[in-house]
């Protein structure tokens, strides 16, 4: 099967919606030491995942009634968001001239969004995915070596 190209103003957030939908990638406890894991959609019994990405992977406007502060609404997270120092958003604040956004840490108890980052520093969501999964495939890999 020959893979999609991204149509011409496409974000590679955007791609990667189209083509893929969202991405889980869950874990055996076995190899699971030293990952930042989570239950996947934040539920028990569904498994835990090291990376969870999709479009409505959190209820952010929940969050906003809950605390009141309508600041949040210029995020839109995209991984996690339940667990500090795990979870990610879009800074939705900036953008480049091809869409993309930066991506900044998120957890429930923000309570100032972070500096805005400037369009020309913001580099595509593609290669934040490209960085975190090579972080995670390397501590599964040595993970594995232990087990085996």
């Amino acid at each position: 099967m020959k893979a999609l190209k991204p149509r011409k103003t496409e974000s590679s957030w955007d791609y990667c919606l189209r083509v893929y939908g969202s991405i889980t990638w869950i874990v055996d406890n076995v190899v699971d030491n030293g990952l930042p894991t989570f239950p996947c959609g934040n539920v028990s019994g569904g498994g835990w995942c090291c990376l969870e990405i999709a479009d409505d992977v959190y209820d952010l406007d929940g969050l906003v009634a809950a605390t009141g502060n309508a600041d949040l609404e210029r995020l839109s997270v995209f991984h996690g968001g339940w667990h500090t120092g795990r979870s990610f958003a879009f800074d939705l604040r900036t953008k480049t001239p091809t869409r993309e956004h930066a991506v900044v840490g998120f957890d429930e108890s923000i309570q100032k969004l972070p500096r805005m980052t400037k369009p020309e520093r913001i580099q595509p969501f593609g290669f934040w995915l490209h960085k975190r999964v090579t972080q995670l495939t390397r501590i599964v890999e040595g993970n594995l070596r232990e087990v085996l």
